[in-house]
């Protein structure tokens, strides 16, 4: 074989290796992302801290730490436009701290976790339901906690009638724990729906899966 005809095949043969291994690496980041959304819905239980901030006209900001034990308790204790806020949700019933007396008062039948009202922060998981992720990218690698993660950047159709109401063009950034495959952590941001000025921005950080965490009805109800 001529030495050029030589040459060429060798060419040709380093291109074909390079484009099945990008090919092989980019299907292999999408199959991590989706094992990672999987695995953390599929938790039993974590902790979490969840910060909310609503720019505009109407400014919103709340911070709050819980946990969560699947597939019906909750506990989530901060602050709502700095006034206190703590919900213990066991089961059908729902237990609100009054901030002024410290008496837990008892809403019954009632599950917060599953209306609008603190759905990010009773329920985070809700952030991550997505019809499909159209742009993804996997940018790296940073430590969250001293752990090692893969950081990804995304712009998802979100499924979550609050948030597709109230928003969209959608932006996520999240780290995913390369030991275990879970997201530890995420950054949310979205426009107003109605093109006026501001937007959402979502601070989640998520630990402790499949702990044996405990979430008991408050001691004094009313």
């Amino acid at each position: 074989m001529p030495l050029a005809a030589a040459a060429g095949v060798i060419l040709l043969l380093v291109v074909i290796g390079k484009t099945l291994l990008f090919s092989t690496n980019s299907i292999d980041e999408a199959k991590t992302l989706e094992t990672a959304i999987d695995n953390t819905f599929a938790s039993k239980s974590f902790r979490f801290m969840v910060e909310s901030k609503l720019l505009g006209e109407n400014e919103f900001y709340s911070k709050v730490e819980g946990e969560r034990v699947l597939p019906d308790k909750v506990h989530i204790k901060g602050t709502v436009l700095k006034t206190p806020v703590e919900f213990t949700q066991v089961e059908n019933n729902t237990y609100m701290k009054d901030p002024f007396s410290g008496k837990w008062i008892t809403l019954k039948d009632m599950k917060m976790s599953q209306t609008e009202l603190f759905v990010s922060e009773l329920n985070p998981l809700a952030n991550f339901n997505f019809k499909d992720i159209p742009e993804q990218a996997l940018v790296g690698e940073e430590r969250v906690d001293g752990d090692n993660c893969l950081v990804y950047e995304l712009k998802p159709n979100v499924e979550n009638v609050f948030l597709e109401e109230q928003f969209d063009d959608f932006y996520y950034k999240v780290w995913v724990d390369k030991n275990d495959l879970t997201i530890r952590q995420a950054i949310i941001r979205a426009n107003k729906a109605d093109s006026t000025p501001g937007g959402l921005e979502i601070l989640i950080k998520l630990w402790d899966y499949n702990r044996e965490l405990k979430i008991d009805v408050p001691v004094t109800t009313k």
